[in-house]
């Protein structure tokens, strides 16, 4: 169960009052896009009659809402597959290294224990240590196999330390890098797919807005019904901050607070812990101060405030939390 202010954003973008032809679509994300364009295509099926809608209609929101939708599915589908084929590189450079491992130890008894200019010749110009990145192990894997095509008589079948085993590290490992690059482009690709259709999603819901100042007063409540907020009306109030509440007996306690800007009246929230699954509204005070009475003995207590004005409502406020005695 939600209570009336829980989903509102905290704090506004701007202090000044917009247009509702911006209204907030710039802003908001893409899962809140989605549940205001799916909010607002319901109203608009369900007062089509009522608000008869030309250029926004229900079917028209609901096919742009379908668009962003598949768009997203693809760009989340082309991050899981990236994320296996990082992994594949992974993988194929831990298997690639232990044969890389190997071979050296193999062919320590011919070019020395300790590194020197014999080993330069396999690629490893400083030291014995092999990298551990794809990018930087893989032209190491190609001095290996021309090393061995120069010095067959090193070859160890039977270790697979060969030309040939060398050859197919070498393209496991570009393959699998080209793999994520070629997937890295794909993202970028379904990205700006993604963005445009929630461009155009956004450029929908200002347009539906745009049409409804043509058919709705400022102040008309259906407004609501599509989950905007009245144009006549006042700007929400910012949150109530700076509250205090103190006991002053066992079961009662004394709230005060700082006014915020827009607020006409507040409302107080009250969760009693082990009583209450959500906050309860137990009072509407226009003044700063408020008596919360009739708290249980010996309980821990929440302690909300949202600020109201006929535009709506804030957030509830920081909770504060005090223990009767």
């Amino acid at each position: 169960m939600k209570f009336k202010g829980q989903n509102k954003t905290l704090t506004k973008q701007r202090k000044v009052k917009i247009s509702m032809s911006e209204n907030v679509f710039y802003y908001k994300p893409l899962p809140a896009l989605l549940t205001s364009a799916g909010d607002a295509a319901t109203a608009a099926d369900a007062l089509k009659l009522e608000v008869p809608l030309l250029q926004n209609s229900e079917p028209k929101i609901r096919i742009d809402i379908a668009a962003l939708l598949l768009a997203i599915n693809i760009y989340e589908t082309a991050k899981t597959e990236l994320s296996a084929r990082r992994e594949t590189v992974r993988t194929v450079t831990e298997s690639t290294l232990d044969r890389m491992i190997l071979a050296r130890d193999n062919f320590k008894p011919v070019l020395g224990s300790q590194f020197g200019q014999p080993w330069v010749a396999l690629g490893m110009p400083d030291s014995l240590a092999f990298p551990r990145t794809a990018v930087e192990l893989q032209p190491i894997v190609g001095s290996y196999k021309e090393y061995l095509e120069t010095h067959p008589a090193q070859e160890v079948a039977a270790k697979e330390i060969t030309a040939a085993a060398f050859d197919a590290l070498f393209t496991g490992l570009n393959a699998a890098r080209d793999a994520v690059t070629a997937q890295e482009l794909v993202i970028d690709n379904a990205k700006g797919i993604r963005d445009d259709k929630a461009a155009i999603l956004r450029k929908r819901m200002r347009s539906l807005v745009d049409e409804l100042n043509m058919l709705l007063g400022p102040l008309d409540a259906r407004w609501k019904r599509y989950g905007f907020n009245m144009p006549g009306a006042q700007e929400t109030p910012d949150v109530p901050t700076n509250i205090q509440v103190i006991l002053i007996g066992p079961n009662a306690a004394a709230m005060k607070w700082e006014a915020p800007a827009r607020a006409d009246y507040f409302r107080v929230w009250r969760r009693i812990i082990g009583v209450d699954a959500e906050p309860v509204a137990v009072g509407s005070p226009a003044d700063l101060d408020f008596t919360l009475e009739n708290l249980p003995a010996a309980s821990t207590v929440e302690v909300y405030l949202s600020a109201v004005n006929n535009g709506g409502e804030s957030a509830l406020s920081e909770k504060v939390t005090i223990v009767t005695h």
